[in-house]
C-alpha cells in the first residue's frame, strides 16, 4: 500500500469541465514528489483535494490507508500540513511565537510543553532570534519560514508545498528550496511540492505531470525530461542541461557527461576549438 493513493479522482468547479479528470497516482512514504503542469493544469486543485480542502465528485484519496473525507478530517489533519503560495495569507498570531503556537493550541498541547516545541521548530527554520517579531514586518523568505515552522510543529507525516516559492525573490526562493530539500532527507516526512520551478523538480525523487486536469506522466525527473518535445507541447519548460544536450545533438557532438558541470565543460572545450 502506497502512503498517498489517489484513485480515479475527478473534480469540477463548474457543471461543464472537470478541473481534475479521472486522475490516479501513488506516492511512497518518505519521498519528495513534485507536481508540475501549465497554468490551469490542475496542480493546486489536486493539492487541495489531497489536503481535504476540496471534495472529489468522483474517486477516492487515502493517506496511510485513511480515506480523505469529512468524517476523517481530524485524523487527516494530524497527518498532513500545507504551506501555501502567499505567506501573508497564512498568519494567525501577532508574533512569530504566537503564530507557531496557534496550531499547538488547537492540538491541545500542554502549555508547559509549548515553549520548548516552539523553540525547537523555530530553530529548525532559522528563526530563533525572531520569535517576538511581527510576521508582517519580515522578508518574504522569513515569512515562509514562519509558515513552515508552524506546520512542522504539528508534526505531520505529509507536507504539501503549494507553489510555496513562487512569490519570493531569488535569494529567498533559493533558501526555501534548500530547506525543502534538506527536509526531504528525513524519512519521517513525505514531501509533495506543487511547482513551476524546474530546478526544484530536478532535486525531487519523483515527478507527476498534469495536463488539462489529466495525468500526463509520472516518473523520476530524469526520465520525465527525456521527452522534451512532449513537454513542450503542453507548454512546460525544459531544464537547461537538456537544452545543452539538444544543442550538442544538433551539432552531432556526442555528450558523455550526465551532469551539468561536465556538459558545460564539454561545451567550453568545443567553443575553444572552434
Amino acid at each position: 500500500m502506497s502512503f498517498i493513493e489517489v484513485k480515479n479522482v475527478s473534480f469540477s468547479y463548474s457543471e461543464t469541465n472537470n478541473a481534475i479528470d479521472d486522475v490516479s497516482f501513488n506516492i511512497e512514504k518518505g519521498t519528495y514528489t513534485t507536481i508540475i503542469g501549465h497554468n490551469g493544469s490542475g496542480k493546486s486543485t489536486i493539492a487541495k483535494l489531497i489536503a481535504g480542502l476540496l471534495t472529489p465528485k468522483a474517486g477516492e484519496i487515502f493517506i496511510e490507508g485513511v480515506k480523505v473525507c469529512e468524517e476523517n478530517m481530524p485524523t487527516i489533519r494530524k497527518k498532513l500540513g500545507i504551506v501555501f503560495q502567499n505567506p501573508d495569507n497564512q498568519f494567525i498570531g501577532s508574533t512569530v511565537k504566537d503564530d507557531i503556537a496557534f496550531g499547538l493550541e488547537n492540538r491541545r498541547v500542554e502549555p508547559s510543553k509549548m515553549d520548548d516545541i516552539i523553540l525547537e521548530y523555530a530553530s529548525k527554520v532559522g528563526l530563533t532570534g525572531l520569535l517576538d517579531k511581527e510576521p508582517q514586518n519580515m522578508s518574504g523568505g522569513q515569512k515562509q519560514r514562519v509558515a513552515i515552522a508552524g506546520v512542522l510543529a504539528m508534526q505531520p507525516n505529509v507536507i504539501i508545498f503549494d507553489e510555496a516559492t513562487s512569490m519570493l525573490d531569488p535569494k529567498a526562493r533559493k533558501e526555501i528550496k534548500t530547506f525543502m530539500y534538506d527536509l526531504s532527507k528525513n524519512p519521517d516526512f513525505t514531501i509533495v511540492s506543487i511547482t513551476h520551478d524546474i530546478e526544484e523538480v530536478l532535486q525531487s525523487e519523483e515527478c507527476i505531470v498534469l495536463n488539462n486536469g489529466k495525468l500526463f506522466m509520472q516518473d523520476k525527473p530524469e526520465n520525465v525530461f527525456k521527452h522534451p518535445e512532449e513537454l513542450r507541447k503542453i507548454n512546460l519548460d525544459i531544464p537547461f542541461i537538456e537544452l545543452v544536450k539538444e544543442a550538442f545533438a544538433k551539432k552531432k557532438i556526442k555528450v558523455n557527461a550526465d551532469n551539468i558541470e561536465g556538459v558545460v565543460k564539454q561545451l567550453c572545450q568545443y567553443r575553444s576549438k572552434n
